[in-house]
Order: C-alpha cells, then sequence, then structure tokens
C-alpha cells in the first residue's frame, strides 16, 4: 500500500554543443537573475531575495502574456553555485504550472573543439498538465533558442543552431500525462524537466 503511495519521480537530462567558448558561456548563463535574456519564452527574471552566486537567492521568472492576459509564472531558489566546476544548482518553490518537487542543475563544459558543452540536468516529481511530446518539443526548442541567442551574443558571424541537441534520461513516465502537447510548449523556465529520452 505504502509503494502504491509513492510518487514517482523524473529524471534526466539535456545536453548541447556549442560554439562559444567555456568561459564566455559561464560569465553570461551562469548571472541567476538575468534568465530572461537568454532563454526564449522567458519575459521577466527578477530578483525576489538575495544576490547574484548566493545560495538562497530566489528569482521570479514568468512568460509573457497570452491571448487571455495569463502569465505563466515560477519562483526558483538558487540552492548550490560553484565557479570552478562552472554549474549551478536552483529548486522550483512556487509556480502557477504545475510544479511540485523540482531541483534542476546547469553546467557549462568544456567542448571537443573551440567552444563548449550546455549541460541541464533535472530530477522532479510529474508536472500536472504535461504530455511527454510537450516537454520534448519545449527542451528542443528552449536549449536551440538560448545557444542561438549566447552565439550571437559571444560571435554574430556565428551559424544558426542545427539539430545538436541530444537527450539523454533514465526517469521514469507512466502515461497518464495527456494533457496538449503544445499546450506548455512556451511555458516557462525548467519545463526542460520531466521526463526521459533517448533519440539515435
Amino acid at each position: 500500500m505504502d509503494d502504491q503511495l509513492q510518487i514517482e519521480k523524473w529524471e534526466g537530462k539535456v545536453a548541447l554543443d556549442i560554439s562559444t567558448n567555456e568561459i564566455q558561456a559561464w560569465s553570461l548563463l551562469s548571472e541567476f537573475f538575468n534568465l530572461h535574456l537568454w532563454l526564449p519564452g522567458i519575459a521577466t527574471c527578477e530578483k525576489v531575495t538575495g544576490s547574484e552566486a548566493l545560495p538562497g537567492s530566489v528569482r521570479y521568472v514568468a512568460s509573457p502574456a497570452n491571448e487571455s492576459g495569463e502569465v505563466s509564472w515560477a519562483k526558483e531558489e538558487l540552492i548550490g553555485f560553484d565557479p570552478v566546476e562552472k554549474s549551478f544548482s536552483y529548486r522550483v518553490v512556487e509556480s502557477s504550472m504545475g510544479f511540485g518537487e523540482y531541483v534542476a542543475h546547469f553546467r557549462v563544459l568544456p567542448g571537443t573543439g573551440v567552444g563548449c558543452r550546455l549541460e541541464w540536468s533535472f530530477e522532479c516529481e510529474p508536472v500536472i498538465g504535461w504530455s511527454r511530446e510537450g516537454l520534448i518539443g519545449y527542451l528542443d526548442s528552449s536549449l536551440k533558442g538560448m545557444a542561438e541567442r549566447l552565439e550571437k551574443a559571444t560571435n554574430p558571424d556565428a551559424k544558426t543552431i542545427d539539430d545538436k541537441v541530444s537527450y539523454e534520461t533514465n526517469g521514469k513516465l507512466d502515461g497518464k500525462a495527456n494533457g496538449d502537447k503544445n499546450s506548455k510548449a512556451n511555458d516557462v523556465v525548467n519545463c526542460e524537466t520531466n521526463f526521459e529520452v533517448n533519440v539515435a
């Protein structure tokens, strides 16, 4: 009986190789209160409390208002920051998007050439209202969009991102999240979470 009541966990990772070098990418993407500059679909990213790079700091992120005037939003707490490893972790503390427990880890890794590798991993409870297809679509478009903005800022002559996103996941899906696959595809942040996929 207790096993049946245990909350399912999703975990996974999405990664992308880009031409921007590791130092440049980290210097821009590590600014916790500037997510709106890099992640498409985020119109607002504001400090609620704390300071850059200080665990315990909280940010408010929100999408543009939709046709009905509704805004999707989340408050996220920075729970770890390591400038040596070029990584940080955060968790959702409140949101309008159906999130329960959710923790994400973002890293900038050395690339095989002059560029670097962006890696975003997560562990969370299943998210209310999301389908697997909608999350895959959100991950694909948001990571590519982030990389394109970053490369344009650091190398205006860079080509647009091709299909270079690789998904690596290990989480489980129970197939019960049957929301419209496009209903949340443009919603806020951390939706790059919540499922596992392997694309050959």
